[in-house]
């Protein structure tokens, strides 16, 4: 069971900014993504780290694509944190 609610997009008693971001959140992955519905219930700090994201590993970085799998990559093992 999980600590933090994993918000689904279609629940009536979600706030129109939550449904939002898990639209958004979605549109961006292709498919919407356990974290992501973890991180609707502050959809102010799922943006910053979407955007953290996307500048580090994504289309806003400098890095070449591999390069930046390989660093996240790299970062999860380091810190023993496997998702």
């Amino acid at each position: 069971m999980a600590r933090i609610p994993l918000l689904q997009e279609d629940d009536p008693s979600i706030s129109p900014d939550q449904r939002a971001f898990l639209r958004d959140a979605g549109q961006a992955r292709g498919r919407l993504l356990n974290i992501y519905r973890a991180m609707a219930n502050r959809p102010e700090a799922g943006r910053a780290f979407s955007n953290l994201i996307k500048t580090a590993y994504r289309s806003d970085s400098t890095l070449a694509p591999k390069h930046a799998e390989l660093a996240y990559l790299t970062a999860t093992v380091v810190n023993d944190c496997y998702y």
